[in-house]
């Protein structure tokens, strides 16, 4: 059974125990009374407001205006953020209904002001829709917060969030100066996290305290007040009877509540001028609209009273969306729940009030809805919305950030407010009439704020938000035509670049768990259109993962393997004409559920041998001694297009938990070693180093496992894997994901690798899952950088690229890197697909769906670049796998790359090798071939691409038909 039927069975299920739970009601959608024409409307209004009680709403005292002022430079100040980057003016906007715009807010380390505010790398969404800060002076007021964790009054105190022990202190004026002490201790909000710097590059001292100790961050940032002097004279006027040595953070929060008072007490919407007498002052729609409201739709028994909320918790069956506020169950929020304790309370929110509602979308407590007549359509009957709900029009971030589960899906349905129970039947006329009820909520004066906004504050921090705007990649799927979608079933996904056809244009092929695959022809302007050869190659009913493409059998055109859950395929290229099955003729058809593979000629004897990383346990993935796993698999090239498996020269020391391998020279004695990254369920742990120690041993090879005495045996949830000389030292290093920290061993000479990782900033957070990882000079500055895909279960995080700062640090670019994928992002594969020189990269989303991201780089930058194609022969391996280039520079720099083929997860990247040369040129190219053969060629171009044939001296390059292909001709290249 799929989990649609499943839940529409659960949801139909809940539905009627809801029903018998309230009595005998129709299952039937209920039809609203006729309204009353003309005339009488206006008294037939007044009696049923009377009937409930509504007269004007009692806006409160008028706030003292000297707090009001250093409420204001408060409010907009982002000196309140431990990393001095976010204010309270960010999330709750005046030029936005006092929200953001934003399903769900986006708090410290963000950039842009809202609705187009981007989220920094390594950040959580904040799990609830900003509320407005409306009219909230009313004495009516007791309730703060979706969840209500801040509740009371000023004679009988107010209660704090449940899992804070700490007292507030005394000397708060209202339930909202109650609600203006936290925000400023939540960290995704303004807190920040413990080792963050802050935009100075100062330590955030707020953030490195206690999780709980909030009566610290209270005073820190009271400290920091104190210490600017227009601060002390603001904190002076304000309280002139408070000494200066006892100014608490309580009297800020004051100040910030009276300024919100004063500012957002709107009182003059065409509903406050009937209320005051008015008759003219609602339209027709608008007044049948009240009268829908407060009769036969039922809106009042919820949105009652003055405020037009009763201020208690109901569980309207809302979608869950974002990471939720589960304690210990993220992508779950638990409402009103995580306060109380009570079962009763789970999934119940706040009713939000509703003057300028109009203003205040999206709307729900996470912003689930874009539209506030989907907001109403989805009261009037709860059920039917939540079970039709389409996630898939949520934002990417949001979708990102989402987890279903069918469990609690049927719970909330079960728990639906027996208030909701019965549909109510509206017209469309009757929604519009409710709609234009709720727009005559709206004071014209609430979207025309501007005018209070600052045009400084004292901190002298800036008080706008300016978006950062990518210098590195455009996403480009649409564009190019890549619109492939990965379901899940098999948790890799496979993105693979190769010139199948020969054309001179790097094709794409993508996997999807459950099929079908596609092979992407690239028609050299940018775009991709599906190849005239996919359906040889889009394996409909195989559980495809990772892929492929390599020339195993040296006729000069690329092969493909597809990894699969059950099955692995071998198809071959046919010269570009097509692809032949020849999995059984070659032996190659593992049963084991393989996650990556990766070629190299271990034995130099010309042909390209084959490691496939397999990842299963049996009987299950249990961290027991004993547990034994489905082995990697190595195969020998027996160069008759079969293969030999050859696991046995690896001495049984594969367990089942491989996830890639990636062949590399790491001791620089010129033959390829192998270095596996493990996932950490099977014992004993670790990943492991092989050193290709040459013939000899039993079965004609050996390998030895030196990761131990090397430094390499590191014990972690390892994903995917990325190697390069990031130091420049003339020796490869190593940078491989996790689920947590992840690590950078970089070698040391001749000696062990040693974890750098935290040191060159590139560990991440320890709730980051990150997957696949490529190194890539993205801006030619001649400087490799890592990009890492990153699945953020746990953290939310983007997809960094860390730039090589060149002094053995990386920074993270953040959103400026236009490549931070939202995810849930699992492999990644570089390659310059439009032959422009700078490195382009495809995404792979698990569940989703493959994301292209052109190099704009160029734009930006004026640096030189140098592209080299390698083509081995005879002794060599016609992808010249295995070979060593070094490119000295004309201002003396050296930089040294290995072709490879496989790394990351379930990737195939291109095997042209992409030099940065920042400002200067090629002086020398030094090829070290994997049998011993040195060349080297002088004064190459830069911004060039060349082919450097064994033995057969190098060419200048272009895809063919090109037009500098045509000149090259003639001249005999």
């Amino acid at each position: 059974m799929n989990n649609r039927l499943s839940f529409a069975i659960i949801t139909a299920v809940a539905l009627i125990t809801v029903m018998l739970g309230v009595g005998a009601i129709s299952l039937a959608p209920s039809a609203p009374a006729q309204q009353p024409p003309g005339e009488a409307l206006d008294s037939t209004l007044r009696l049923m407001l009377a009937d409930h009680g509504i007269t004007p709403l009692d806006p409160g005292p008028t706030p003292d205006p000297a707090k009001v002022e250093l409420g204001k430079a408060l409010y907009f100040d982002k000196l309140l953020s431990g990393n001095r980057d976010i204010s309270c003016a960010t999330c709750h906007l005046p030029l936005h209904g006092t929200g953001d715009g934003l399903p769900l807010s986006i708090g410290t380390g963000g950039f842009g002001e809202a609705p187009d505010r981007m989220r920094g790398a390594m950040r959580m969404l904040i799990a609830r829709n900003a509320p407005d800060v409306f009219n909230r002076g009313s004495p009516e007021w007791h309730s703060m917060f979706w969840d209500g964790r801040v509740v009371g009054n000023y004679n009988d105190g107010f209660t704090h969030p449940h899992e804070f022990t700490q007292a507030l202190p005394t000397g708060l004026d209202s339930v909202l100066a109650a609600q203006a002490m936290f925000p400023v201790t939540a960290r995704a909000e303004m807190r920040g996290d413990p080792k963050d710097v802050d935009v100075f590059g100062q330590v955030n001292e707020l953030a490195a305290t206690g999780e709980k100790d909030l009566a610290t961050v209270w005073q820190r940032l009271t400290d920091r007040l104190q210490a600017v002097p227009e601060y002390r004279e603001l904190f002076a006027q304000a309280y002139p009877d408070v000494p200066a040595d006892e100014i608490g953070f309580q009297h800020a929060a004051n100040a910030i509540a009276a300024f919100e008072i004063d500012a957002f007490t709107l009182l003059d919407s065409p509903w406050d001028r009937f209320l005051a007498g008015d008759d003219s002052a609602l339209s027709t729609d608008a007044q049948h609209g009240a009268l829908l409201f407060y009769g036969d739709a039922g809106c009042a028994r919820c949105h009652s009273g003055n405020l037009l909320t009763d201020q208690e918790f109901h569980n309207a069956a809302v979608p869950q969306l974002g990471p939720g506020k589960g304690r210990q169950n993220p992508y779950i929020d638990l409402g009103r729940a995580r306060e109380t304790g009570n079962p009763d309370d789970r999934f119940a929110f706040r009713t939000p009030p509703l003057r300028n509602v109009a203003l205040t979308g999206p709307w729900m407590h996470n912003g689930a809805f874009a539209t506030l007549e989907d907001a109403v359509r989805h009261m009037a009957d709860p059920l039917q919305s939540f079970a039709s709900f389409d996630y898939d029009l949520s934002p990417v971030e949001v979708q990102a950030e989402t987890r279903r589960n069918p469990a609690i899906d049927a719970e909330i349905a079960q728990r639906l407010d027996p208030l909701f129970a019965a549909p109510v039947g509206l017209s469309d006329g009757q929604v519009a009439q409710i709609l234009a009820f709720l727009d005559a909520l709206t004071d014209p004066r609430a979207a025309t704020l501007e005018e209070i906004v600052p045009a400084s504050v004292p901190s002298g921090l800036p008080v706008g938000d300016n978006a950062q705007q990518s210098t590195a990649f455009a996403h480009v799927s649409d564009q190019a035509g890549i619109t492939a979608r990965h379901t899940e079933g098999y948790q890799v996904t496979g993105q693979a670049w190769a010139d199948v056809d020969g054309d001179g244009w790097l094709d794409l092929y993508v996997t999807n768990s459950i099929g079908p695959n596609t092979l992407y022809h690239n028609n050299g302007d940018g775009t991709f259109s599906v190849s005239p050869l996919n359906q040889q190659v889009a394996l409909p009913d195989h559980y495809s993962g990772g892929a492929s493409f390599a020339d195993y059998d040296n006729d000069g055109w690329p092969d493909l393997l597809v990894l699969g859950r059950e099955n692995d395929v071998l198809l071959h290229n046919n010269q570009g004409g097509g692809f032949s099955d020849v999995t059984a003729a070659a032996g190659v058809s593992d049963s084991f559920a393989s996650k990556t593979a990766s070629w190299a000629d271990y034995d130099n004897d010309g042909w390209l041998d084959l490691y496939v990383a397999n990842w299963g346990c049996v009987p299950r993935c249990a961290r027991t001694a004993g547990v034994s796993g489905e082995p990697d698999r190595l195969y020998h090239n027996n160069r008759d297009g079969t293969f030999s498996d050859v696991t046995a020269l690896l001495d049984g020391q594969t367990y089942g938990g491989g996830f890639v391998a990636r062949w590399l020279d790491f001791d620089n004695d010129g033959d390829q070693d192998i270095y596996l990254v493990n996932d950490e369920f099977i014992l004993p742990p670790g990943n492991k180093l092989f050193r290709n120690d040459g013939p000899g041993c039993a079965g004609g090879w050996c390998f030895t496992e030196v990761s131990a005495e090397q430094g390499a045996d590191t014990r972690v949830m390892g994903m995917g894997i990325a190697a390069d000389d990031w130091n420049g030292d003339g020796w490869l290093d190593l940078f491989f994901t996790n689920a947590g920290r992840a690590v950078m061993l970089q070698k040391q000479g001749s000696g062990p690798f040693e974890n750098v990782a935290a040191e060159a900033g590139v560990a991440m957070d320890a709730r980051t899952v990150a997957w696949g990882a490529t190194s890539l000079d993205y801006d030619n500055d001649g400087l490799r950088d890592l990009y890492v895909a990153t699945m953020r279960d746990g953290v939310s995080a983007f997809n960094p690229l860390f730039r090589n700062q060149g002094d053995g640090t990386f920074a993270d670019i953040g959103r400026a890197s236009g490549a931070d994928d939202p995810g849930p992002s699992v492999g990644v594969a570089a390659a310059d697909y439009d032959n422009d020189g700078w490195v382009d990269l495809v995404v792979g989303n698990y569940d989703r769906g493959y994301h292209l991201f052109h190099n704009q780089a160029a734009e930006l930058s004026g640096n030189n670049w140098l592209a080299l194609k390698l083509v081995g022969g005879g002794p060599v391996n016609r992808d010249a796998v295995g070979t060593r280039v070094t490119v000295t520079a004309s201002d003396g720099r050296v930089q040294m790359q290995d072709v490879h083929n496989g790394s990351s997860v379930g990737s195939g990247e291109s095997l042209t090798l992409n030099f940065g040369l920042g400002e200067s040129h090629p002086q020398t190219v030094t090829v070290d071939w994997p049998d011993g053969t040195q060349q080297t060629f002088f004064r190459l171009s830069s911004d060039r691409a060349y082919e450097i044939t064994y033995n057969g001296g190098v060419r200048p390059t272009s895809p063919s038909g090109g037009f500098m292909q045509n000149i090259l001709d003639r001249l005999g290249f």
